[in-house]
């Protein structure tokens, strides 16, 4: 998975290649794909048939709403990573979802503003090279989502040094945490639950 989100079989967000990060391909068939950032584990876009938005600000394709919100990846203002994109997507049935990317520091309030609420937000909390799941927490905690989506995070197999999942469970407290193993979840008739890929 690393930080990969396919919403409604269309709209597929930060696909790798699998091979360069040491994970299984990404077995998905979207319309569209949306890359939060140019880095090689969130941009494979040649393995789909699919058009593929870089970075992209803002988008309307088939009722699906894109709004993006320019961040960085890291605490510099980009200097050490560079650029990253939040992703606002509502869907066609009013479903609110977040993907964060790769983001590197604290959100403003009025970014907060922007993506509280949602019906799912994905959430980098695997540090090194992204927030680390205190600061991922203390995000969930302002934004206040329904549901959460851990990325960015190491799992056996992963060839990038980042923390695992281990802290981010052990620590958020009061959520319920569900597993999912490549079924589709319809994350509106959850709610206060972690979903772990």
């Amino acid at each position: 998975m690393h930080s990969t989100l396919l919403i409604d079989e269309k709209v597929l967000i930060d696909p790798h290649d699998g091979v360069s990060v040491g994970l299984p391909p990404i077995n998905a068939k979207p319309e569209v794909v949306l890359v939060t950032h140019d880095h090689y584990d969130h941009n494979a876009c040649e393995l789909f048939d699919a058009t593929c938005y870089k970075e992209v600000l803002s988008l309307d394709y088939k009722g699906y709403n894109v709004v993006g919100i320019r961040t960085y990846h890291d605490k510099r203002r980009g200097k050490e990573r560079g650029r990253n994109t939040i992703y606002i997507v509502t869907t066609p049935d009013g479903r609110k979802i977040v993907h964060l990317g790769d983001l590197g520091h604290t959100l403003s309030e009025e970014q907060i503003d922007r993506i509280e609420g949602a019906d799912l937000l994905a959430v980098p909390v695997g540090g090194v090279i992204t927030i680390n799941y205190r600061e991922a927490i203390e995000l969930i905690n302002r934004a206040k989502p329904n549901n959460v989506l851990p990325i960015h995070y190491w799992i056996k197999g992963h060839y990038m040094p980042l923390d695992p999942l281990d802290g981010f469970v052990n620590t958020l407290g009061g959520w319920k945490t569900v597993y999912l193993r490549n079924e589709p979840v319809d994350e509106k008739t959850f709610s206060n639950t972690v979903f772990i890929v």
